[in-house]
């Protein structure tokens, strides 16, 4: 019998960490060791309270990776076990288990990201459709980086940047980054850069980005169509999530018969927002997630994403470099921390270890 930790989060701003005893494996399931989580950025809004009416909720697919079983809506507290994004090494398989979704025999020893819930732990127990194999030649730490990198990554390579386009980044932490390296490998001429913390956006520069805009120092929308002579930008991308204002500032940035990419969920409703530029701007809108379709389609998603992140196409040690290490002991505190001044969070990823 193996015991670990589980993370809930109770209600807004309260985290518990439990220890619970796992189940025996079944035929049809693995056993993961884990060896890096990561916080998700949902997380953090939902841990602030920021977080899915009721009426809001998704449908959902039949074939959808995890839900309730207590019959509350996906988004009420509790929230939890909680973690949806890390990896590990699986040290026991179930006598029924032959292949990943997608392909691939399944073994002792294999090294695995994760797609759902949970990996605030030290172990967990799951379908190995829940899982998958890091790449060879992607090393562990960011084969961890499974379900955020992949989505990311699969978004960059359909934000729709064409030769010579000009782009706004709204949003430069973890995604944000790897969209704009997206943007600037597509072969955009300019990439604009927004956040509100200055520490991201000078890794933006670093990166690449022509242009930042600290939307501390006045209206990123003013400034963005100052750049482009009023005409505004050929892509606008939603890279900030939460509340809403992402999406806001990327429509007043685009052009006319322009692109919103949509990478960030957003779960606050959007005051006094008006659809009128949408269709009188002939816009065209991209949502840009990997993961909400048939499982076999997420995962062959991710599949796409990480030949890009196997073939080095993203900075990743830029990215790494500027990334905090935790404790899982100390979760509670780390939420506290970050959600406490968002201006001062610039860690681009907060990883979690055992």
């Amino acid at each position: 019998m193996i015991e670990t930790r589980v993370v809930y989060l109770e209600g807004k701003g309260k985290i518990k960490v439990d220890r619970i005893t796992l189940p025996e494996l079944k035929p049809d399931q693995v056993l993961v060791k884990t060896h890096q989580a990561s916080v998700c950025g949902s997380e953090r809004y939902f841990y602030r309270g920021i977080t899915v009416r009721p009426q809001d909720e998704a449908r959902g697919g039949p074939e959808e990776f995890a839900a309730r079983q207590d019959g509350k809506p996906k988004h009420a507290y509790p929230i939890g076990p909680w973690g949806h994004e890390g990896g590990g090494t699986i040290i026991e398989v179930g006598s029924a288990v032959d292949e990943y979704l997608g392909g691939g025999k399944v073994a002792v020893g294999d090294k695995v990201g994760s797609l759902v819930y949970p990996t605030y732990t030290d172990y967990w127990v799951t379908d190995p459709a829940h899982v998958q194999p890091i790449p060879e030649g992607v090393s562990f730490e960011v084969g961890c980086l499974y379900e955020a990198l992949g989505c990311v990554g699969w978004a960059a390579l359909y934000l729709g940047v064409k030769l010579g386009d000009t782009v706004a980044i709204n949003g430069t932490g973890f995604a944000g980054n790897i969209l704009l390296q997206g943007a600037i490998k597509s072969g955009a001429s300019r990439v604009i850069a927004v956040d509100i913390e200055q520490n991201k956006l000078d890794i933006a520069k670093q990166l690449g980005a022509d242009d930042i805009i600290n939307v501390n120092d006045g209206d990123p929308v003013e400034r963005v169509l100052e750049i482009t002579h009023g005409e505004g930008v050929d892509v606008a991308v939603e890279a900030v999530g939460g509340t809403g204002i992402g999406i806001v500032q990327a429509l007043g940035m685009v052009r006319h018969n322009g692109i919103m990419s949509l990478y960030g969920d957003n779960y606050a409703p959007v005051k006094e927002f008006c659809f009128n530029r949408f269709h009188e701007d002939g816009l065209e809108i991209r949502n840009l997630n990997a993961v909400h379709y048939t499982k076999l389609r997420s995962i062959e998603n991710m599949r796409e994403a990480y030949r890009a992140v196997q073939r080095g196409v993203f900075n990743l040690d830029v990215i790494l470099r500027n990334s905090v290490k935790y404790r899982l002991d100390e979760i509670a505190d780390v939420f506290e921390k970050e959600s406490a001044d968002l201006v001062k969070q610039s860690s681009l990823k907060t990883l979690i270890i055992p």
